[in-house]
């Protein structure tokens, strides 16, 4: 018999040879179209881990030459068979089509991926050969097939001989019931099982629709079947609530449910509670798909090829269930796999016994030898006797080197004993690293691994194996060819070991990350023949790069792109020459959700922020968080200002509706400066600077709002650098100075008190010029200490010179209130300055109340506590509201000069009159600011306003001209 095998195998072997080398003379052309790489994407309906699709790829790459590359992409309709999977699915497949080179032919597999096909070939692959398999649904194949680039394979599960075994195994059974759902395969699935009954005419045929039922309703019902049902399996995924059900709890949820023998035609659950049945043989399926394919790829046309309506199948049964159900093996076809049988003893050792039998005829031999020898042994023993005494000389000889073969053995027995240790301490090393060794044979190519790289790889491999067959195994075509890159490079001196770390691929398809190194062993002519080395499981290190990696580039918070990725981004769309725009924004008043509601709360605010962006997002827009409140949107290969702008305003609507936290809706605003590239700029930090100066531009500009960069307002920014510049230099050089405006008493005509206002030595540029620079960039904290100071020292050198103590006002900006100590530091001054703090009075506006109520609050009352006074200074400009002087502890409210002029006239003095009349009613001071006319303050003096504080006494002085006036009383003009 081994021989017949053996000449077969030659004459296979060389008709091959022959046809080959025919082919090679006869048809260079083809061979060498052969030879060039082509793409097949395999479109399949369900997922990688679905037990069908493994066996389907391995059939169809089995079936495809080394020179095709198969891809891959699941529609995951088993799970998610919704009309939102399928429009994600097409979008991200529309979207790869668009980026990658065309495909040579498309495979699908199943129904749902042969109804994608057909309704996006046009689109999607115009004039591409379409081969599908496995469809349940006969009718939507025959209408596929009609299409003059679509070919391929009905799916019939074997119903009739599943049946009719079935039957075969219960004579006594009367009805079919089959286990269908609403999905579309489960809709093929019940069209198959209904028109299976014409064949028989003796059964009842049923349909249990597990779609109509909850899981719980429909396993009461199965408990309810008799003994004369035949139950047969076809799908059950989802029931009626929605609940999705996956195979294997399918086959768990049948097993406790059912009392009688479940068939299916399917593959899945045999071993794990399904009896069994004649299955669809999935990997010849996919072979069959393969090699049309090839067909195809070497030139036949597709309209010459007609749909196969043939399906491959095996019988399969549960040996266990077998005899659960006394179903005699009889009855069980020939061919028939049965799974869970024991082997006997004599199939289990038939090896041992044939070894036995061998041995038993080989003694039989040896006896009749021994027999034969025994006679010829008597003829030599005379012989033996003579050499006896030889022998016997010999023998002591041996003995005499005895005493040095002892030594000999003690030795080796040592050194046997230091190698055992030697390799538990080589198994202990291993263990601990997850690694093993590896040598490698140049001349044969065969690598040879230790025993637990099986372990590492999680799949069996041999001892031995040929590197490119290993190399095909376990990885992919470009890290193959970059080890042997490694290798060569060694060999040919330009490394000084291979050190190489590369993926491969375990049994179940997940990927491990392993690296190689070793070194070569050299004979003694200096040539390297053999390679050793180590091979080290480095998954969870690779991983923790990766997520390393991940870390370095996306922001920790809301999980989007950081500043960095934003950058690169920015320079790779640049790099291509593509036009586009950056919007930069940031939330407006962002801070005060911080403050009230805690950094938490504003984090995720942040968060909802982030995730509202991203779904606002589309194909053109690279959304990344640039740091705190500010965010950074880029806009690619778009030069349409129209569009651009279209774009800002659909982000900007993004915040029109509220984000709910804690039950709290959150209304949110946001300014956003926007710049174009490359008409701005070709530099990635100027396009940054010039989308943050048109963002400085809207915030202030009344903030909520978009606006594109200008040159201009680069001037604006450059004077506000230039301020900040002074500001600092000042703070350096003694650069400011104070100046001192008398208030004055309308009763006594005296001087009440000075405002101390800030104004810079060298440089003519106003207070509401570079007092807001100092706001936006913190400097006003020094600043604001600065003032308090100079003024509390001055409040003292003019009492010691005898003029007395007079009232100081100092200005107190809100962003001042990030000086937590600021009190203390007051507090400091006047006990070092021996001042009264009822003679400092700070003058707060009303927009300290919009940073953060509460804390203001705190402030204010702290501020009172010690016992300072508190001015509302310009009240009537801002958000002046009459009901902050309800609940704020000040002492006094200054009049702004805009509220002056409108009202000090005849016609409006009732306005100013009842302003007057509710401050004292709420027992504050009224000082009116700016005025310059007699004429405004007579009306004022008759409404009984308190102080007055303008030109019409005195502008504001220096330290040594208000010393002249200190204690003057000014003659004031009668009605």
């Amino acid at each position: 018999m081994k021989i017949k095998k053996s000449h077969k195998t030659f004459l296979l072997i060389g008709g091959i040879i022959v046809t080959t080398l025919i082919f090679m003379l006869d048809f260079p052309l083809v061979s060498q179209a052969l030879n060039e790489n082509r793409r097949v994407l395999f479109i399949s309906s369900y997922s990688e881990s679905f037990p069908t699709v493994p066996q389907q790829i391995k059939g169809i790459q089995s079936a495809l030459d080394k020179n095709v590359s198969l891809e891959i992409e699941y529609m995951d309709t088993k799970r998610l068979d919704t009309p939102e999977n399928k429009q994600l699915f097409y979008k991200n497949l529309a979207y790869k089509l668009t980026n990658l080179p065309p495909y040579d032919a498309v495979l699908v597999g199943d129904d749902n991926a042969l109804q994608f096909m057909m309704d996006y070939h046009t689109e999607l692959f115009p004039g591409i050969p379409v081969v599908f398999f496995g469809i349940n649904d006969l009718e939507r194949g025959r209408k596929a097939a009609e299409n003059p680039y679509f070919t391929g394979m009905i799916e019939k599960f074997s119903m009739v001989e599943t049946i009719e075994i079935a039957n075969k195994f219960n004579p006594q059974a009367t009805k079919v019931v089959g286990i269908v759902d609403s999905t579309l395969t489960g809709q093929g699935d019940q069209g198959q099982f209904l028109a299976t009954q014409n064949a028989f005419s003796d059964l009842e045929f049923k349909v249990l629709n597990v779609s109509d039922y909850s899981f719980e309703e429909f396993g009461q019902t199965l408990e309810s079947l008799d003994n004369d049902v035949i139950l047969l399996f076809l799908s059950m995924n989802q029931d009626d609530t929605g609940i999705f059900m996956s195979l294997n709890d399918q086959y768990r949820f049948l097993k406790e449910h059912t009392a009688v023998p479940v068939y299916r035609t399917s593959i899945g659950g045999i071993g794990e509670g399904i009896f069994g049945g004649k299955l669809i043989d999935y990997e010849a399926f996919g072979r069959t798909s393969g090699n049309l394919v090839m067909e195809i790829l070497n030139g036949k046309s597709v309209e010459t090829m007609s749909l196969i309506e043939e399906t491959p199948y095996y019988y399969i049964f549960d040996y266990d269930l077998v005899k659960k159900f006394n179903i005699p093996v009889s009855l069980i076809p020939q061919n028939a796999v049965l799974i869970n049988k024991e082997v006997s003893p004599f199939e289990k050792y038939r090896e041992i016994f044939i070894g036995i039998g061998v041995i038993m005829i080989f003694l039989l031999i040896v006896s009749v030898i021994l027999i034969v020898d025994n006679i010829k042994r008597r003829a030599i023993q005379r012989e033996l006797r003579a050499s006896y005494e030889k022998l016997k000389t010999t023998n002591e000889d041996l003995a005499k080197t005895e005493d040095k073969l002892r030594d000999q053995y003690e030795v080796i027995e040592k050194s046997l004993m230091e190698v055992g240790i030697l390799n538990q301490k080589y198994a202990i090393a291993t263990e601990i690293t997850n690694s093993a060794v590896w040598e490698l044979d140049l001349e044969t190519k065969d690598v040879q691994l230790a025993e637990n790289f099986s372990l590492i790889a999680n799949r069996l491999i041999n001892k031995k194996e040929n590197i490119d067959d290993l190399l095909n195994l376990l990885t992919d075509t470009e890290h193959k060819n970059q080890l042997k890159s490694e290798i060569n490079a060694y060999l040919e001196g330009r490394k000084q070991e291979i050190n190489i770390q590369i993926p491969i691929e375990d049994e179940y398809h997940e990927i491990k990350w392993i690296l190689i190194r070793g070194r070569g062993l050299s004979q003694g002519d200096g040539k390297i023949n053999q390679i050793y080395g180590i091979l080290m499981d480095t998954t969870k290190m690779k991983e923790q790069e990766d997520y390393i990696e991940y870390l370095a580039t996306h922001d920790y918070l809301t999980m989007l792109p950081n500043r960095m990725s934003f950058l690169e981004k920015l320079a790779t769309v640049m790099a291509a020459d593509k036009p586009g725009a950056v919007l930069l924004f940031d939330i407006d008043n962002f801070k005060g959700i911080n403050d009230t509601q805690g950094h938490v709360y504003g984090d995720e605010i942040l968060k909802k922020i982030a995730d509202r962006l991203s779904r606002t997002a589309n194909e053109k827009m690279f959304v990344s968080r640039l740091g705190g409140d500010e965010f950074l949107i880029l806009i690619e290969n778009v030069s349409s200002k129209q569009e651009i702008t279209e774009i800002a305003q659909k982000i900007k609507t993004a915040f029109d509706e509220s984000f709910i936290l804690d039950g709290k809706a959150n209304f949110i605003n946001i300014s956003m400066g926007i710049t174009c590239f490359p008409d701005d700029s070709n530099d990635i930090n100027q396009i940054i600077m010039n989308a943050d100066t048109a963002m400085y531009h809207v915030k202030h500009s009344g903030k909520n709002n978009y606006i594109f960069y200008q040159n201009k307002m680069k001037d604006v920014m450059n004077t506000k650098i230039e301020i900040e510049a002074i500001l600092r230099e000042a703070l350096k050089t003694d650069g400011f100075k104070l100046l001192y405006q008398p208030q004055v008493d309308l009763c006594s005509a005296e001087i009440y008190g000075f405002e101390a206002l800030l104004r810079l030595k060298d440089h003519n540029i106003r207070p509401d010029q570079f007092i807001p620079v100092a706001e936006d960039t913190g400097l006003i904290i020094n600043i604001g200490r600065w003032v308090a100071k100079t003024a509390i020292e001055q409040f003292a050198r003019w009492r010691e010179k005898g003029l007395g103590e007079k009232t100081i006002a100092i200005n107190y900006s809100s962003k001042q209130l990030r000086d937590k100590d600021f009190i203390i530091y007051l507090t400091q001054l006047t006990k070092a300055n021996k001042v009264k703090p009822e003679l400092i009075e700070i003058e707060i506006t009303e927009s300290i109340l919009l940073e953060n109520n509460n804390e203001t609050m705190t402030f204010l009352a702290e501020l009172k506590e010690v016992g300072f006074k508190i001015a509302l200074d310009d009240f009537g400009t801002g958000y002046s509201s009459l009901n902050y002087l309800t609940y704020i502890p000040v002492d006094k409210v200054k009049l702004d000069k805009s509220i002056n002029d409108k009202f000090l006239n005849l016609k409006n003095n009732r306005v100013m009159d009842s302003l007057i009349l509710l401050a004292h009613s709420l027992n504050l001071k009224i000082t009116a600011e700016g005025i310059e006319e007699w004429e405004q303050y007579l009306q004022l003096k008759r409404a009984g306003c308190d102080y007055i504080q303008g030109y019409l006494f005195s502008k504001p002085l220096e330290s040594t001209e208000a010393e002249e006036i200190f204690n003057h009383i000014f003659a004031m003009a009668e009605d």
